[in-house]
């Protein structure tokens, strides 16, 4: 029960948004009775019936995409019939279907025994498909058009009447003789929706067929509904008996899923099943319909949406206008750009809008920084407002809600900007400024593996903790360590990552590191052993690249993780080494000083480094290594 009370809430707040969407302009959120549908053609018919020709509605793009719009509401089709209302696919419009030519001769050529063999009528094949005309194929265009027959008879309108002229004289035997057709034939069989045009105007935007329709649909079943208090609204109203699907959450069924049902016996009470399982927990039509457009409106567009893991993510905020979703996106995914080189010579609109959105950041996040308060000037929003997360994840039943956060908008900014202040680390010229938690994700994952998925757990407690401004997860962190002892390389996003979770273990007091210690850049006067000989392990690699430029393997690819985890083994044998490369440098003076430097206040290599001080020789490592290319660029400037 806490479970569904939960979901209850969610769905509140998601009429609410929807209520605001229907209210905004600008912002394009189906009405009651309709839905939103991917259409991919319109069939153009002539006062007299006749299909005159077939308009793309499709995208320009390499893969062409249907165009979304608004089409009379399309309920949950499962495996029977139930054809749609002036928008449908090809099966239901033509009475036509393609099969792979397997399919077709494992369903038509070699049937199970039981019965007569299947009745069919081929109108075109070809060495790998078949298109053909059979009993159900027939069943969904009668269907179809009884549909419309049934909704719009009492009517009286010319494109109504064109359509039912068309449907009344149509032979789907006789698809390949129409030559408009033969033209989009491959396309229309592969599943784009079509809707019908007449006199320049779809037939389902007519007002008086709007009319009709709706009027038909406040009717329909009203002697089989069932009244129940709704448990979102509170009041006595028609409850929904099957909600809505959502189309858009990753690893979900193509077909949609959905966030409440109840699909076992076991889940219902009382004989509440079938059409009238929707009473076990009574929501009303109206905040079904408003609760799954919304969502599906969020599912949609995709700069609103993000994946974490296996975990579909959609963010709001209850306020008109899409300036706090902007500006969430931009934290949640900062752009890429990285040369700033030219900044003030490029003309490119799409490299001065990623600098100007990187600035915006490092604005907000210098404010945070200061402990300055955010107002709405700087976010172009109220801080105050109601800004809602929402996690959900793919599962057998139904969507699995992975996580629920509601606060201000104020508040998930500052904390966003936390972790990205955390997450500060000295860079190169080609790193990124800021990483995504898709890039974080990304480091968490072999390099080789064929799987590229992160791990779902990683996912959902490294989002809670910078939605809650607590220390990272161990298991993230775990895996960071892995990675880069296995991989010997580390990168910003490591480093940085490694950087802000010793960061705010001291913060939270549960380590005994100095909070002041652990820095963004080189840290000389750290004292810790295991910084330092993470640092000692960076000037014995230069040391080694120093006498041959062109060295292919170095320390490193032999001796990282055993010297991060055994420094008592493995640095007696690299100094030994280094004696031999610093004899052949021309800079060996400098090497000695600089490792007589490192080693001081190390009176003796540790046996053995936990995973906490192999963070810290690794983040040592990479400070040095990056000083060490700092101090080159120095020297490189002065020479000029």
């Amino acid at each position: 029960m806490p479970r569904l009370r939960g979901r209850f809430m969610i769905i509140q707040s998601l009429c609410r948004y929807y209520d605001i969407l229907a209210e905004d302009e600008d912002a394009a959120i189906s009405r009651p009775g309709y839905s939103s549908g991917k259409v991919s053609f319109a069939l153009v018919l002539s006062p007299e019936g006749e299909l005159s020709y077939i308009v793309d509605l499709r995208s320009d793009d390499k893969k062409p995409r249907p165009r979304v719009i608004d089409v009379p509401l399309q309920e949950v089709r499962s495996s029977g019939i139930a054809p749609f209302v002036l928008c449908d696919n090809a099966k239901y419009v033509f009475g036509v279907e393609k099969f792979k030519r397997s399919d077709f001769e494992k369903k038509f050529l070699k049937p199970s025994g039981k019965g007569n063999s299947p009745d069919y009528t081929i109108v075109t094949e070809n060495e790998k498909e078949v298109v053909l005309v059979h009993q159900r194929s027939r069943d969904c265009f009668e269907a179809f058009k009884n549909r419309q027959h049934e909704v719009f008879d009492t009517l009286d309108d010319p494109g109504i009447r064109a359509l039912f002229t068309f449907l009344d004289s149509w032979k789907p035997e006789e698809i390949c003789r129409h030559p408009k057709i033969a033209e989009y034939m491959d396309d229309l069989l592969a599943g784009g929706s079509c809707v019908f045009e007449s006199d320049g105007v779809f037939l389902h935007n007519k007002l008086s067929v709007m009319k009709v329709w709706e009027h038909y649909l406040s009717n329909i079943g009203g002697h089989d509904k069932k009244t129940a208090q709704c448990l979102v609204t509170g009041e006595l109203d028609y409850a929904a008996g099957k909600h809505q699907s959502l189309k858009g959450v990753t690893g979900a069924q193509m077909s949609g899923a959905f966030l409440v049902s109840f699909n076992d016996d076991s889940f219902c009470s009382y004989g509440k099943r079938g059409e009238t399982q929707g009473l076990n927990a009574p929501i009303c039509e109206s905040a079904m319909f408003k609760y799954t457009t919304a969502l599906n409106y969020l599912l949609s567009h995709i700069e609103y949406r993000q994946r974490i893991a296996d975990t579909t993510v959609v963010y709001w905020a209850e306020t008109s206008g899409t300036a706090c979703e902007d500006l969430a996106s931009l934290f949640f995914s900062p752009p890429t750009t990285i040369d700033e080189s030219n900044k003030e010579e490029t003309s490119d609109p799409e490299k001065v809008q990623g600098w100007r959105k990187i600035e915006l950041i490092r604005e907000i996040l210098e404010k945070v920084r200061k402990g300055k308060k955010i107002n709405t000037e700087d976010i172009g929003a109220n801080p105050e407002t109601n800004f809602y997360m929402l996690g959900l994840a793919p599962n057998n039943a139904r969507l699995a809600v992975r996580f629920w956060q509601v606060d201000s908008f104020g508040n998930f900014i500052e904390r966003v900007a936390r972790h990205h202040l955390d997450m500060e680390i000295v860079k190169g010229d080609y790193d990124l400024r800021y990483a995504s938690m898709y890039r974080l994700l990304e480091q968490t994952i072999a390099s080789g593996s064929d799987n590229k998925a992160a791990s779902p757990l990683l996912g959902g407690l490294l989002l809670r903790s910078i939605l809650n401004d607590t220390p990272y997860p161990v298991q993230m962190y775990t895996a960071m360590v892995s990675r880069a002892k296995v991989e010997r390389t580390m990168n910003a996003v490591r480093a940085g990552f490694i950087k802000a979770y010793l960061l705010r273990l001291a913060r939270a007091g549960l380590t005994n590191l100095q909070e002041d210690m652990i820095t963004v850049s080189l840290n000389e006067e750290n004292q810790n052993v295991p910084y330092r000989l993470g640092r000692l392990f960076a000037v014995l690699e230069k040391a080694q690249t120093d006498t041959n430029r062109e060295m292919k393997s170095t320390i490193n690819s032999k001796y990282f993780s055993s010297a991060s985890t055994t420094p008592a083994v493995v640095f007696p044998v690299l100094l030994k080494l280094a004696q031999h490369h610093i004899a052949k440098s021309d800079w060996g003076y400098k090497t000695t000083q600089s490792i007589e430097e490192t080693l001081a206040g190390v009176d003796k290599f540790p046996n053995y480094l936990n995973l906490e001080e192999q963070g810290l020789f690794m983040l040592g490592y990479y400070h040095q290594r990056k000083a060490f290319f700092k101090r080159k660029e120095e020297v490189a400037s002065e020479g000029e």
